[in-house]
């Protein structure tokens, strides 16, 4: 919980704990903020060191295409996520190469228990489920079903040495090559047996010293009040190394992803520019929850025979009025979190329009050498409301951040109207909690004997997994090929920002799920009265839109029953993939 939202009491910083006056937003000693938490950038870099998908994701998402767009994604450090991704890929691939060349020279010593080895290894990951180790007595099994499959090698090679005994010849274990050829079969079994011994130790320490790595960064380095952003500029040398690595080669695309997200002066006088590649254009605000579509015939009120023109911009801005006055009825939402609720002019398009057609909006994208503009001036975007460019549409997103903003509620608006007839579309959307073992990094770590046996079962495994690891260290990320008659969408539109990528596949918990109702029933209660007021004093009526608001009309529920592919209800989960976003 925050320190210090008590009205009328000094605030204690969270972070360095001084003391600040009632009232301020941010510590006045370390600039931490005093009103939430914010730990989204550092459980994605954590994401990143953590798992290989999600790091390989975020590096094809965003850094192998030049031209592809940078969807926004507030509270996220994207920069400093990619940053880690690399990092985390680049020291995988240099555990693997060096993984590769001792399986290599352990095929070379001792064939046969290296195929005894691979067998173990398919028929533990046959196994159903994941087999994980979870404690001691796993250990303890574990190292016994290794001591039995020891020992039943030991006696295929008891058997081998027997028989060369008796035809006088160790060529049958074919140890002569690394004896020497006077040497006695006894003498170059011991050999191979030690030289076995020695390589299985070697790549137990190589897989130990990688866990010991991350969990060195995660648990050491990535915790709250030691996280450094940007891992270059960090005290501790050897974090500026690992968080370093490979960097220099993705120099450019981490460049231009950086340029992306700078900040403009005024930010009120830039509207977002989101393209899409995939069925859903609200890239960034997670899964779909509820929406609404309205069609209203609009018809002159009885106290009103020439009732005024409506203005598509000026509805949006009387909605976007009312519902920022919430901001100050700070008892609807926990925490206040209505305090901080905010809202963006966004224009979304889809790639595969934009591509063809981009000369109609020249703003969006200026040739197909260059990637789309990241952002318009708002001019610009609220002429597109009226605009005859059906694909290029103009939405507001209004957006409340909760949980230290780990789940965060969007609301997106888009009108049109031809002065006969009004049409409305509202879509709720929630960004639902990263994934609970990203987050695992503040609740507990590892036990030593947990580590080993984590170790050693991935030891264990590491047959198996010599093909996946061998295409990690040689595979190359390279862009779409496009021919010269041919263009690509794909490279230009986005699909998942990193925070959709790292979402759990629910609420963590009731109260969060009551608090996406929560703030859905706001929002929609506010844009439903802001609209028939303003139907109202233009001179319309609203007999007909009012009914529409009626509790048997407007009925959703967070149960899973209604919402479209919702996460949010007791009962309910998400398919957090590409085929989730489709119909």
């Amino acid at each position: 919980m925050v320190a210090g939202v008590g009205v009328g009491r000094s605030q204690s910083c969270w972070r360095c704990r001084s003391a600040n006056q009632p009232g301020d937003g941010f510590c006045q000693q370390c600039g931490a903020s005093l009103v939430q938490r914010d730990n989204t950038t550092r459980y994605l870099c954590a994401a990143a060191q953590i798992s290989e998908k999600y790091a390989n994701a975020a590096i094809r998402e965003f850094l192998v295409e030049p031209l592809r767009a940078i969807p926004p994604a507030p509270g996220v450090d994207t920069s400093a996520v990619l940053r880690e991704a690399v990092a985390s890929r680049t020291r995988r691939r240099i555990r693997d190469g060096v993984l590769l060349v001792l399986a290599l020279v352990f095929l070379f010593v001792n064939p046969t228990a290296l195929l005894f080895w691979l067998l173990a290894a398919v028929v533990v990951a046959m196994l159903p489920g994941r087999f994980r180790v979870s404690g001691p007595a796993d250990l303890v099994f574990a190292v016994g079903v290794m001591a039995v499959a020891a020992f039943v090698l030991g006696l295929g090679l008891v058997d081998d040495l027997t028989s060369s005994r008796s035809s006088g010849s160790s060529s049958s274990l074919g140890y002569s090559d690394l004896s020497g050829a006077d040497a006695s079969p006894v003498s170059g079994l011991v050999r191979v047996v030690v030289l076995t011994a020695v390589l299985s130790l070697l790549i137990f320490g190589v897989l130990l010293a990688d866990q010991l790595v991350v969990r060195f960064l995660v648990f050491q380095r990535f915790r709250r009040g030691a996280f450094v952003v940007d891992g270059r500029t960090s005290p501790s040398e050897w974090e500026r190394r690992l968080r370093g690595l490979g960097l220099e080669g993705f120099r450019l695309p981490l460049g231009r992803v950086a340029a992306a997200e700078e900040s403009v002066p005024d930010h009120d006088a830039t509207a977002d520019v989101v393209v899409h590649r995939e069925f859903s254009p609200f890239v960034g605000a997670g899964i779909p929850l509820h929406q609404k579509v309205i069609t209203l015939p609009l018809d002159p009120s009885g106290e009103h025979t020439d009732p005024q023109g409506i203005s598509v911009v000026e509805l949006q801005q009387h909605v976007g009025a009312a519902i920022d006055r919430l901001r100050t009825t700070s008892s609807l939402g926990p925490g206040r979190r209505l305090e901080n609720l905010t809202q963006r002019e966004q224009v979304l398009v889809p790639a595969d329009r934009l591509v063809v057609d981009h000369a109609s909006v020249p703003e969006v994208l200026r040739d197909l050498d260059h990637p789309p503009a990241g952002r318009l001036p708002v001019e610009q975007a609220r002429a597109l409301a009226d605009s005859a460019v059906e694909w290029a549409r103009y939405y507001r997103c209004f957006r409340v951040e909760s949980w230290d903003r780990d789940l965060t509620t969007s609301c997106y608006l888009h009108v049109g109207t031809d002065q006969r007839m009004l049409y409305l579309e509202w879509q709720f959307l929630a960004l639902l909690p990263i994934a609970p073992e990203f987050r695992a990094i503040d609740r507990h770590r590892d036990s030593a004997a947990r580590l080993l046996a984590d170790t050693f079962l991935e030891m264990w495994t590491l047959p198996a997994t010599l093909f996946r690891r061998t295409a990690s260290v040689f595979r190359r990320f390279k862009p779409l090929r496009q021919d010269l008659n041919e263009v690509v969408p794909a490279k230009y539109g986005a699909d998942r920002s990193l925070r959709e990528l790292a979402q759990a596949d629910r609420v963590q918990s009731y109260f969060q799920d009551v608090d996406v109702e929560r703030y859905v029933r706001i929002v929609d209660a506010t844009l439903f009265r802001a609209v028939g007021e303003y139907l109202q004093d233009h001179g319309y009526s609203v007999v007909e839109f009012m009914k529409m608001a009626d509790p048997v009309v407007n009925n959703y529920d967070v149960s899973g029953s209604t919402f479209v592919n919702s996460a949010v209800g007791s009962n309910s989960t998400v398919n957090n993939s590409k085929s989730a976003k489709g119909k």
